[in-house]
């Protein structure tokens, strides 16, 4: 196989954890150029372990916890926006908007992946991250954008596959505990994620034999997850679960068609091209 690169485009850190970490450690496996983009250091998320971090330190902390999943992925360090957490639907959006566009020129990817317009659960700062990649993707390969900057990040790219990291219903369900839906807990209140139907998404990626990475990417973020967390106490029940094991998405745009039924490789239709 060629060389491919992978961009994953989230607001914070921790955010490729749960939802992709399987998937960024497979490809990265499979000798995949994969890169994390994160909008920024999730200095305002809350701290599950007080010994971890301080409210003061907790930037710092949370890019060390990003760049050790990175490293438990394979993939390279993560690439910062430097925003303010907690305010991404209020900076200026077209300079959000031209930093992308110039990480896009730069790096190249074949493959774009980031949330969908939900959010995941609704997160503000993470639909801003959707409308600001979406957007960039499409300048990104139009000449007649950012036509002023220097060098490689002038040279227009068309990005072949964007994709949007989704739940399924069928998994929130097995989510759920003590008949409660599936939830983050923002400002004291329950967020629930938003699933999609089965027939709505159209790649599932195995990740059966990357959970134990997966696993360990996860527990790298300890403000955010703390050790009382299923993923310390009962790994075993964790990684052996379905919903763990598979990594849902939803293919959103596309230059190398489109698929008859469901994808379960994020380079479908690119392979044979490098051959």
């Amino acid at each position: 196989m060629g060389s491919f690169t992978l961009m994953v485009v989230t607001a914070h850190p921790d955010d490729e954890a749960l939802g992709l970490g399987g998937t960024l450690a497979r490809y990265a496996a499979e000798g995949c150029d994969v890169y994390v983009v994160a909008a920024t250091r999730g200095e305002a998320g809350q701290i599950f372990e007080p010994d971890a971090a301080t409210p003061i330190t907790l930037p710092r902390v949370r890019e060390q916890e990003l760049r050790c999943a990175c490293q438990t992925y394979g993939i390279h360090p993560p690439i910062f926006l430097d925003y303010p957490d907690g305010l991404l639907p209020l900076v200026h959006q077209g300079q959000a908007v031209g930093k992308l566009v110039r990480l896009i020129r730069r790096l190249r990817p074949q493959v774009v992946i980031t949330f969908g317009p939900d959010g995941i659960y609704g997160h503000f700062d993470h639909i801003a991250v959707h409308w600001w990649t979406i957007t960039a993707v499409d300048l990104a390969a139009d000449p007649d954008w950012f036509a002023d900057e220097p060098g490689e990040e002038r040279d227009p790219h068309q990005v072949d596959k964007l994709y949007y990291r989704v739940v399924a219903e069928e998994q929130l369900e097995m989510m759920a505990q003590n008949g409660r839906p599936a939830a983050v807990m923002r400002d004291g209140v329950p967020f629930r994620f938003v699933g999609w139907k089965q027939e709505q998404i159209t790649t599932v990626i195995d990740v059966s034999d990357y959970v134990e990475a997966k696993l360990q990417g996860i527990r790298c973020h300890l403000t955010q997850i703390g050790r009382q967390s299923p993923f310390f106490t009962a790994p075993e029940m964790v990684t052996l679960a379905p919903w763990f094991r598979e990594e849902n998405f939803v293919l959103a745009r596309s230059t190398v068609g489109w698929p008859e039924g469901v994808e379960d490789d994020l380079l479908a239709g690119l392979r044979g091209g490098r051959d």
